[in-house]
């Protein structure tokens, strides 16, 4: 199979932020699902070797700290290592860059609280020599938990995928998903259907096991693209089990082909998201202080900017030192606020938020753009 790039494989994306340590990966891509045991690994580890095959630069992580499944399913146990820089270079597995808590050496489970799994993903991201990647395909865990908010936070995603199987709760898990990235504004690529039916080997005959066009249906209910379904592949079940990516054991077969697919659609919609097609609400770009005038401007993706004054935005503090989570009821007192407040610090949150040091030390807040957007005064 040729390895020559695919056009429009990969994607321009906006620059990350200068002096971060993922500043040469261009996109970060979530594969996640609402429950365990729909292929979701699978899908994960195909879509980033067929990415590789097209031609892009990739890399793979796999966040499930409790379960980790990369490393039989690229078929290596390979440790990464420490290089001069003081990073740590992780393993490069089919010509793809992999990272997993179970390539540590660690022959027990991680018996972990939330806090200490973050961590983790914290070094993953930060401490990996990634390089120059054009996809970073992140294995999610199941469901949603402190791991999901950890990368939402801590990262730019450039966009989620949804692994589903045809079953009748599919729409209900599918729509947990998609509800939670939409909270943290990481824009759903699509849709992707494991199991859409069994192929008899001997016969050829099709049956749908579960329910026929759920993927379909959970697709139009939901308003994302159906990026790709997979049948039942026995093959495929043992080639994972045994290490080898399908695109690796059998490049020209039927189920490699609909990964090849499911990495060019997957592109397309991504090129599509980033340029506009999809109404998404806007998001901040920049921000300016002008502390003669105790005011932020604020800079939207949309083209518009406006201002807020520092003593209103400290006042509206939504963390829960500042609001009782229970009744609402604000603790902070207006009057209590220095006249000279001013932010010290202003970092991005992930795709949907800012978080600030001010300078009376408070730095627990964090304001979400459709929060700030409510917030701000004055539209310039």
């Amino acid at each position: 199979m040729s390895e020559q790039i695919t056009p429009s494989i990969v994607v321009p994306a906006p620059a990350r932020p200068e002096g971060s340590p993922l500043a040469n990966i261009k996109h970060i891509i979530a594969v996640g699902s609402g429950k365990g045991g729909v292929g979701k690994s699978t899908t994960a580890v195909n879509l980033a070797v067929a990415l590789q095959k097209l031609g892009a630069k990739v890399g793979l992580m796999d966040a499930d700290i409790y379960g980790p499944s990369l490393p039989t399913l690229m078929g290596s146990h390979e440790q990464p290592k420490h290089i001069e820089s003081g990073k740590i270079a992780p393993p490069v597995i089919h010509d793809i860059k992999c990272m997993s808590m179970g390539l540590l050496g660690q022959g027990t489970p991680a018996v972990w609280r939330g806090p200490m799994a973050s961590r983790a993903i914290q070094q993953f991201l930060t401490e990996m020599d990634w390089g120059e990647l054009d996809y970073l395909i992140i294995d999610m865990p199941p469901g949603t938990g402190d791991i999901h908010i950890t990368l939402s936070q801590s990262i730019r995603l450039s966009g989620a995928i949804i692994v589903m199987t045809p079953q009748g709760l599919a729409t209900e898990i599918s729509q947990k998903g998609l509800q939670m990235f939409q909270q943290v504004r990481v824009p759903v690529l699509g849709l992707v259907e494991n199991m859409s039916e069994y192929v008899c080997s001997n016969c050829g005959h099709h049956e749908h096991i579960f329910s026929k066009g759920g993927g379909a249906e959970v697709s139009q209910k939901l308003g994302l693209p159906l990026l790709q379904s997979f049948p039942l592949d026995k093959k495929l079940l043992e080639e994972s089990e045994a290490g080898t990516p399908v695109l690796v054991s059998r490049p020209e077969s039927d189920t490699a082909k609909l990964y090849l697919d499911l990495a060019k659609n997957m592109a397309a919609e991504l090129r599509s998201v980033l340029g506009g097609a999809r109404k998404s609400n806007p998001t901040v770009v920049n921000t300016e202080k002008n502390d003669t005038h105790g005011m932020l401007k604020v800079a939207w993706s949309d083209g518009r900017d406006s201002v807020v004054a520092y003593k209103e935005l400290r006042f509206q503090c939504p963390c829960a030192v500042c609001v009782d989570e229970n009744t609402g009821v604000r603790k902070i007192k207006k009057e209590s606020i220095k006249e000279d407040i001013q932010p010290v610090r202003i970092n991005t949150i992930g795709n949907y938020a800012l978080s600030i040091q001010w300078s009376d030390g408070h730095n627990t807040g964090i304001y979400a753009f459709d929060m700030l957007r409510k917030l701000l005064v004055k539209e310039i």
